[in-house]
């Protein structure tokens, strides 16, 4: 009897459910279908989310969205089921300096990668093929903004047609090749998203089903006739569209282009706003201290979208949410299992085997985003691609994870530019530019081919092969060659007496193995013959040639984000060298070099502990000899001042960052360092290492990082000096 009571009383839940879901859907048909409409406008888009705020505070409800730009972002997440308050929390918390950055951290590119970059502190690697410079489309690629896109939308990934999203969707494009208007209704929404907000000349143009799509607010930023012919009885348009700029600001060509795109955006927009009726709202939130591009002021945005929408909400007619609203699928999440096929598409000219051996996600795995994620970094961290994205689909009840790596339009082949100098204002400057050229397409597994030009003080050209020898790229060989005329000098009494001229040529050959990205190690052959010549004072030398012969044994460990001033990570460079006569030198000893250091950060604080040692068993030639003074190896000696077979040098330097103007990054910061060099290893002493204490400012430029600074050593010495680039 207990049973059947409990039976009777499910049936009666059931039913009542039944008739409690037909009256909603009834009360659904009979009001009218309210339409939102989002305008584009950078960050200022904000807005939208205070407009979403105040109408689910008020129980109004939403069954059509359409947007352009940032507005289809917002209007996009909507869709997917995100309360106004989950779209408030992403928005806040999104690092969007991260975001709009093009490329993945330094620490997890490529190794090989990163020793090539590193040698060119100018940014920007325009393509070279047969005598024609390319370069890219858009400065910017959108490679973290597609997966942050691809994050946000993920629980709706499998659902294609946007009309099927919890609330109807559609995103305004424009195909950059016809000046059409494009509506994405259909297919990728993260794709979509990234299309729709793609400016021109600063995003990249994304190809959907063969057209290249860039920014939808050229030809549609205020779509209000999307949403009338999906149905929408009443219409509320949120127009943020950045206003025309006035005469006197239009004073440069940035400007006047910008006015250019406005004029286009603005014109559409009046067209679009003349289509409302009476029974439609147009909400225009007050944002004039709030500019495209700052989305520091994304609250302010917010409440000024709320406060907007509050001053014209009685203008709408009265529309009963209470019931319906709630039939709306707020969580539409998907039931995904494991993966059972991954999928790649790779118009690169890498082999699969490359970007699959980069890939941890394996058949059978659970979906894991974040491990997803860092797979598709790890590939696009090869530095050969434009854009890596990944889908989730549904085929046939099997989940399908598709990789598409899309090659760099521009390459494979790239020009390499960089900049030093370096002064300690005692005329004695050394500058040089350095133009490289890179074939990065010499082999499927990876294999390049770099060659620099070193043009100023200390002229110098470098050939270097590399060669991966498997498809995951742990074993490797590489070649060099370099013909250099490289300065050294000589100091008495802390006086410089000679200025020597350092010409060799050398050649060195090896294989290797490399641990995922983060270590590296080599054995190779170096072979160097040269001869040091005074081109300045006295020549006191009397082992000014030096032919050498070596076996080199190196390792690399470098998780650091910057290579100038790093903020975090840790890096060990190691290398033991064998000189032996009979390998066709002219001497026989060892020698071994060590630096480590560790990198700490705090808000803007940033502080770096290094510690370089080195020695040699026997005697060094002048080619082999350490060299310390200057910049990082105790700044308060003069450049080289202190020569041996031995040294150490342990130091620390402290800075911290700041804004100094729009495009630059300023720092200032101080060094404390300790150590010396000795003649050989019997003779180091703390007696005789010297401690070094100075300050310096500087800033990220076009160039590399600028320093000027000065230090002050034990005995009264000191040094004032100007690096840029990445120095000698």
């Amino acid at each position: 009897m207990r049973i059947y009571q409990r039976l009777k009383g499910r049936f009666y839940l059931v039913l009542m459910g039944f008739f409690l879901g037909i009256a909603a859907l009834q009360a659904a048909a009979d009001r009218p279908k309210v339409g939102l409409v989002l305008a584009g406008g950078g960050a200022r888009g904000a807005a939208h989310i205070g407009v979403l705020k105040y109408l689910e505070a008020h129980n109004i409800p939403v069954d059509i969205v359409t947007g352009t730009s940032m507005g289809a972002i917002i209007g996009g997440l909507y869709a997917t089921g995100l309360s106004a308050a989950e779209i408030e929390l992403l928005m806040l918390e999104m690092d969007w300096e991260q975001a709009l950055l093009d490329d993945v951290p330094r620490q997890k590119r490529s190794i090989q990668r990163r020793v090539r970059e590193d040698q060119f502190s100018i940014a920007g690697t325009p393509g070279y093929v047969a005598g024609e410079l390319k370069i890219p489309s858009g400065a910017i690629q959108g490679q973290n903004v597609i997966l942050a896109l691809q994050r946000l939308t993920h629980r709706v990934a499998h659902i294609e047609d946007f009309d099927a999203l919890p609330r109807q969707f559609k995103a305004v494009a424009t195909d950059i090749v016809s000046g059409e208007m494009v509506v994405l209704d259909s297919g990728d929404l993260a794709l979509a998203l990234r299309a729709s907000m793609g400016i021109p000349a600063i995003f990249a143009p994304i190809e959907i089903d063969g057209r290249l799509l860039v920014d939808g607010g050229i030809t549609n930023n205020l779509p209000v006739d999307l949403a009338k012919q999906m149905g929408a009885d009443i219409v509320i348009a949120v127009d943020i569209t950045s206003p025309m700029l006035n005469r006197e600001a239009l004073g440069n060509l940035l400007t006047i282009t910008d006015q250019l795109t406005r004029i286009l955006v603005v014109n559409n927009t009046q067209k679009q706003r003349a289509l409302l009726t009476q029974s439609d709202l147009l909400v225009l939130p007050e944002l004039d201290e709030v500019s495209a591009v700052n989305f520091d002021a994304a609250e302010d945005a917010i409440s000024a979208g709320f406060q907007a929408m509050a001053e014209v909400a009685s203008q709408l007619p009265e529309i009963n949410a209470s019931e319906d609203h709630q039939i709306i699928d707020q969580n539409p999440e998907r039931r995904l299992a494991t993966i059972q096929t991954i999928a790649l598409e790779n118009d690169s000219h890498l082999s699969d085997e490359v970007l699959i051996a980069q890939t941890n996600t394996q058949i059978g795995d659970s979906v894991d985003l974040e491990r997803i994620e860092n797979d598709v970094n790890r590939i696009h961290g090869l530095g050969q691609f434009e854009l890596v994205s990944y889908q989730l689909k549904d085929v046939e009840n099997e989940t399908v994870l598709n990789i598409n790596a899309r090659g760099k339009s521009w390459g494979a082949n790239y020009l390499h530019f960089g900049f030093n100098l370096e002064s300690e204002f005692k005329h004695d400057s050394r500058v040089a530019f350095l133009l490289g050229y890179s074939q990065q397409a010499i082999s499927s597994y990876g294999g390049e081919w770099l060659s620099t030009i070193h043009l100023g003080d200390e002229p110098a050209v470098k050939t270097d092969i590399f060669l991966p020898l498997t498809a995951d790229g742990r074993f490797f060989a590489f070649g060099s060659a370099v013909a250099s005329d490289q300065a050294l000098f000589d100091y008495e009494a802390d006086r410089r007496t000679t200025v020597y001229a350092l010409r060799k040529i050398s050649g060195a050959l090896g294989v290797g193995y490399e641990h995922r990205s983060k270590w590296r190690s080599s054995l190779g052959l170096r072979r160097v013959r040269g001869q040091a010549v005074a081109v300045s004072g006295s020549d006191d030398r009397e082992d000014a040639r030096f032919s050498e012969a070596s076996l080199d044994w190196r390792f690399s460990f470098d998780t650091r984000d910057d290579i100038d001033f790093p903020a975090h990570g840790s890096v060990v460079n190691a290398v033991w060298s064998y000189y032996a006569d009979a390998l066709g030198g002219d001497r026989r000893y060892s020698q071994w070099q060590i630096h480590a250091g560790r990198y700490f950060e705090r808000s803007q604080h940033n502080l770096g502990i290094n510690l370089h040692l080195g020695a040699t068993n026997g005697a060094a030639s002048i080619n082999s000899e350490f060299r310390i003074g200057g910049y990082g190896l105790l700044t308060g000696l003069k450049a080289q001042a202190q020569r041996g077979g031995a040294m150490g040098v342990l130091s620390a330097v402290y800075y911290q960052r700041y804004n100094t103007l729009p495009i630059l990054d300023g720092l200032i910061g101080g060094t404390l360092e300790y150590g010396g060099a000795w003649a050989d290893r019997e003779v180091v002493s703390a007696e005789t290492a010297i401690a070094s204490i100075g300050a310096f400012i500087g800033a990220d430029t076009p160039l590399g990082t600028l320093q000027l600074g000065f230090a002050i050593a034990e005995a009264g010495r000191q040094n004032y000096y100007a690096r840029i680039g990445r120095v000698f």
